[in-house]
């Protein structure tokens, strides 16, 4: 039995949370997040290299898609509770 969701969202934003780091030596953090009805989900990526190889450059900010994803926890950013997921993944 699998744990992952299959959920039509919105992508609505996305944003660096990590601080900034002087000497490179952290990954850079962001995070994408998406809106189903009234639920946000979050999907943090890293960018080790610094050379923007992430996934969420095929995605187009303000549009839908079917998104296969396993929920993980809850956590707060900016005071609104956001689910965070993992093997985020865009399905046809």
């Amino acid at each position: 039995m699998s744990k992952s969701v299959i959920e039509r969202v919105k992508y609505i934003e996305h944003k660096q949370i990590s601080e900034y780091d002087k000497d490179q030596i952290d990954p850079i953090v962001y995070l994408n997040i998406f809106k189903a009805n009234d639920t946000l989900y979050g999907f943090k990526e890293y960018d080790y290299f610094r050379n923007g190889a992430l996934k969420s450059k095929a995605w187009d900010l303000g549009s839908y898609m079917d998104l296969q994803f396993i929920k993980k926890d809850v956590e707060e950013f900016n005071k609104q509770k956001i689910t965070i997921i993992q093997r985020a993944k865009v399905v046809s």
